[in-house]
């Protein structure tokens, strides 16, 4: 009996580890081992070379054992005994769920779901709606306005895709830099106050010290960006006085004399009477990504949704 109750325990627990693989892995490994190579797999899945290797690494961790072994100074890859036999068994099994699944993904995904900063999709995303809806005008998009939770959103199977200022960490979402851009210093015009650029930062950043401080919700880039550059170069915390969701709050407020604020410079009017504005050249830029689940990397229209963010955010 302590037999048999050892096997169940030690099956409970294989059941559980294998419940835990992520498909997205046991396809890459399935193509690294059908072509011999990581870059070859790395392309049909449109994904980095870097991201094929992690997935059969990540695969080998749960599998425990080595699955495939490179060649010193060779791009080619061999199996191991191991690998060859999970290969095996893996066999047309999953050719046939990876094609139902593309077909699925291809034909019947009428419904593209999209998270996107609220900031961001007000002041790009008509322009990319109209590009992207001239070659598909067909498929709905819906939109998801948030940034603290979009990385779990997509774990969830809540989104499709989403375009952010955070770099995603889980294997199972692909991510491309789509551009940058710069923080500005923004403040009411009607507080008089010198915007030459030609001084020392610090000594212009003294000025705002003992000012209200107008920012975002806790949580977001933008914010926790500004506080530590503010902080570290003012010497002292910025006030904060009020917190709101997004750029165009934040900006109304600016303009209603209730604070200064750092903002992404393209929420900035080119020509805003009610403002002053001083760009952060100090400052690293913000980095802003493309990311979609990894089973649709090959759905064109998560392709055409790309290059439409590309070519208005790049």
């Amino acid at each position: 009996m302590d037999s048999a109750g050892s096997g169940g325990k030690n099956g409970g627990r294989g059941q559980e580890r294998a419940a835990k693989v992520d498909i997205s892995l046991l396809q890459t490994f399935h193509l690294v081992a059908r072509t011999g190579s990581f870059s070859a797999a790395s392309r049909e899945l449109n994904i980095s070379y870097q991201s094929a290797a992690n997935h059969v690494r990540r695969l080998e961790q749960m599998y425990g054992a080595r699955l495939i072994e490179a060649e010193k100074g060779s791009r080619r890859v061999t199996l191991t005994p191991q690998g060859r036999a999970l290969h095996a068994s893996l066999g047309d099994e999953l050719e046939t769920i990876l094609s139902r699944i593309s077909v699925l993904l291809h034909d019947v995904h009428s419904v593209l779901r999209v998270g996107v900063p609220q900031a961001l999709f007000h002041h790009f995303f008509p322009a990319i709606l109209q590009e992207f809806r001239r070659e598909a005008p067909e498929i709905e998009l819906a939109f998801f306005e948030r940034d603290t939770t979009l990385e779990k959103l997509m774990m969830d199977g809540a989104l499709d895709a989403a375009v952010s200022e955070r770099s995603f960490s889980h294997p199972a979402i692909t991510q491309q830099l789509l551009g940058s851009y710069r923080l500005a210093l923004v403040w009411p015009a009607e507080w008089g106050l010198p915007a030459t650029g030609a001084g020392p930062l610090a000594d212009e950043l003294a000025q705002f010290r003992d000012r209200p401080f107008v920012t975002y919700e806790a949580g977001q880039m933008v914010r926790q960006r500004a506080l530590d550059y503010l902080g570290q170069r003012m010497g002292a915390a910025p006030r904060i006085a009020t917190s709101a969701s997004g750029s165009t709050s934040v900006m109304r407020l600016i303009e209603a004399g209730l604070g200064y604020g750092v903002v992404p410079e393209w929420s900035v009017g080119a020509a805003n009477p009610e403002v002053s504005m001083r760009l952060l050249h100090e400052m690293d830029p913000m980095k802003l990504w493309f990311a979609h689940t990894a089973f649709l990397g090959g759905n064109r229209f998560i392709g055409l949704l790309q290059r439409c963010c590309h070519s208005a955010l790049a």
